[in-house]
């Protein structure tokens, strides 16, 4: 999916009713994980040395993925848990796999840090755990027993501006799980091969 056809999707689905949109982003979500998860199963040690878009190799930037997908499961919990402004928001209260409570300056600092700690770790144990928060958010998104339509509803609205310039009002919730999409889908396609 080009990056014109994804946004152009986003904007259909964002003009529906909640219980509709669920629906519509669920499918968009399934419809890009899959294709992510059978390019990290075929991905070879090789690949994934590779140099991606921005100077990153494949592996890291696949690691960075997985690190936001994880940020952003703690940020559903959140949802579920009745807050209405995820601390992902701020970049704060992201807890590393050691336990460790991390923030961070934005985006960028973020990407740096793993970037570093991705530089070093064997391609088998990144894609483990891609494989495993990749599926784990699409479980958590896509089953409207554990996130509903009404919990993403219920917090608080974020002004997303699309790449040509519209800016989308939404419920963060709605936001979280469309840039988690974006993510694979636009943001590092080329680095995944899907260009």
């Amino acid at each position: 999916m080009r990056a014109d056809e994804f946004y152009q999707e986003i904007i259909k689905i964002c003009a529906q009713p909640p219980y509709n949109r669920y629906g519509l982003l669920a499918e968009l979500h399934t419809e890009i994980v899959m294709r992510y998860l059978s390019t990290l199963r075929t991905m070879t040690r090789k690949q994934a040395r590779q140099s991606g878009a921005d100077g990153r190799t494949v592996a890291q930037v696949v690691g960075h993925i997985a690190e936001w997908e994880r940020y952003v499961i703690f940020a559903a919990a959140e949802i579920v848990n009745g807050v209405k402004w995820p601390r992902i928001m701020t970049f704060t209260g992201f807890l590393d796999t050691d336990g460790q409570e991390l923030s961070f300056d934005g985006t960028d600092a973020f990407n740096a840090y793993y970037a570093t700690r991705y530089a070093t770790w064997p391609w088998e144990q990144i894609q483990e755990l891609a494989i495993h928060t990749a599926t784990a958010l699409h479980t958590i998104f896509t089953q409207p027993t554990i996130l509903s339509p009404d919990s993403l509803q219920r917090t608080n609205d974020y002004k997303w501006r699309l790449p040509s310039g519209i800016t989308l009002t939404m419920p963060v919730g709605w936001y979280l799980w469309m840039i988690s999409i974006e993510h694979e889908a636009v943001d590092h396609a080329a680095d995944l091969g899907w260009h």
